[in-house]
């Protein structure tokens, strides 16, 4: 949902017109914790984004049993998008770039949500304009951890891979939006047709999808989460883990191995042709910030 200011004109035929800024406090700024001041400093005057961290019932799927996220996790994942996801693309593209394209609003949950195959929702970005992520209370600001050197590595292992449950899902969804604004090329659905796991995929093993030609077992879904899962496996692999998931491929066939880098680069032709964006660039800067993870002070407020 897009941000809505409201503005209430006053006329007079008084000469004394009001000026500067009401005197008044509204209840709702009485209320800003210190995070909250810092979310509309960093979120919301830049970019026109609304980072939502409490409970909404009308913002959530009531289908589901979810719990709030935990404000002091909810803070340190705030300032990890900040610095690897929004300051990584508005190095490359400019603020301007996420404040028109970006979503305008992040809603994050404490608990996972299952889907009708019980497997665990990522995330997901509706029309365009809001990315939900969960999960938010597993955090463990004592064990951070984001995982760039293996490809297969069990995603429920601990600790917590941040680069899988949140980096990872966060350019997927961001891509949907993208491809959502303008159209991605539909010779991409050609290149594995008749070899989507519709109904199955949740049996596709990470491992096991390159001899498939797909980058991971949720790319076998169908085309749009497979071009999805192409752009953000590459933007957040370095070369060791994304060459394990090429030498996997080849370890089937050299024609699956060919099938992955087709369709990579159709991806960085569509990035290329319809955005003016470079992917290797994107790749370079996203790494660097992600590898400098560890540097970043999660439990403090910076302006």
């Amino acid at each position: 949902m897009s941000l809505l200011v409201l503005m209430a004109f006053v006329t007079s035929c008084s000469s004394d017109e009001p000026s500067g800024e009401s005197i008044f406090v509204t209840e709702e700024e009485k209320n800003m914790s210190e995070f909250d001041k810092w979310l509309y400093a960093k979120f919301t005057v830049p970019y026109n984004i609304e980072f939502r961290y409490r409970y909404q019932d009308s913002e959530t799927d009531n289908y589901y049993n979810v719990v709030p996220a935990e404000p002091y996790k909810a803070q340190a994942l705030a300032i990890l998008v900040k610095s690897l996801w929004i300051d990584a693309y508005e190095t490359v593209f400019g603020a301007t770039f996420i404040k028109q394209y970006g979503p305008k609003v992040y809603q994050l949950l404490g608990s996972p949500e299952f889907d009708s195959q019980q497997s665990i929702v990522l995330g997901y970005a509706e029309s365009g304009v809001k990315i939900t992520l969960f999960r938010v209370n597993e955090i463990d600001l004592d064990n951070i951890y984001v995982n760039l050197t293996d490809a297969f590595r069990d995603h429920y292992a601990l600790p917590m891979d941040l680069n899988y449950w949140y980096f990872h899902t966060m350019h997927h969804e961001f891509f949907h939006i993208m491809t959502q604004t303008r159209n991605f090329p539909t010779d991409f659905n050609l290149i594995s047709a008749g070899k989507y796991h519709t109904s199955d995929w949740i049996n596709v093993k990470d491992d096991e999808a390159p001899m498939e030609g797909f980058v991971t077992g949720y790319a076998s879904k169908e085309p749009n989460e497979d071009m999805a899962e192409v752009f953000s496996t590459y933007v957040t692999s370095t070369d060791v883990v994304w060459n394990q998931i090429l030498d996997k491929a080849a370890s089937e066939s050299e024609e699956a191995r060919d099938i992955i880098l087709q369709k990579l680069n159709m991806v960085r032709d569509y990035l290329n042709d319809s955005w003016g964006i470079s992917l290797d660039v994107l790749r370079e800067e996203v790494l660097r910030r992600t590898e400098g993870v560890y540097d970043l002070d999660l439990r403090t407020l910076k302006y």
